[in-house]
């Protein structure tokens, strides 16, 4: 494992997949009447970023030289648990969603120590598991505390 620097292209990619999740934000704060579209936007999206988090790890294990079941087992946990999340309320899945984005850190930290993840990958994942967790719960925030939220019922 190495401390080599974050490529270029892995930084800018890696933040524009910020953007859909900020824009649901936004249009739950700005755009009452978008609410329900936009939370379930952001539900979808949230999910797809979780489970394509996971097919990076399976990535991971399946170059290494011997390939750990605890690994790959690990890359398929977070579409199992993102998926429920699109089955729930809106304000429920949201919250799901962060839960499950602040709970990717601790693999990519082993996925880093164990030298199967390159010395760079914390210094991509943190910041974008961070921000899609906070930017998940903002939105579940805004949802609890609006005057009429009851249109986001299943």
């Amino acid at each position: 494992m190495t401390d080599s620097p974050l490529p270029r292209a892995a930084r800018l990619l890696g933040f524009a997949g910020l953007i859909p999740t900020l824009a649901m934000v936004a249009v739950i704060a700005m755009a009452p009447e978008w609410r329900a579209v936009a939370a379930a936007a952001g539900l979808g999206y949230g999910a797809v970023i979780a489970s394509f988090v996971g097919g990076a790890w399976w990535g991971l294990a399946a170059r290494s030289e011997t390939v750990q079941p605890r690994l790959l087992v690990l890359s398929v946990l977070p579409s199992l648990t993102a998926w429920p999340a699109l089955l729930m309320p809106p304000m429920t899945g949201l919250l799901l969603l962060a839960l499950v984005f602040a709970a990717l850190l601790p693999t990519d930290r082993r996925l880093v120590a164990d030298g199967v993840a390159p010395g760079w990958w914390m210094a991509l994942r943190q910041p974008l598991s961070w921000g899609m967790s906070v930017l998940h719960l903002a939105a579940a925030a805004i949802l609890a505390f609006t005057a009429d939220n009851t249109s986001l019922l299943p």
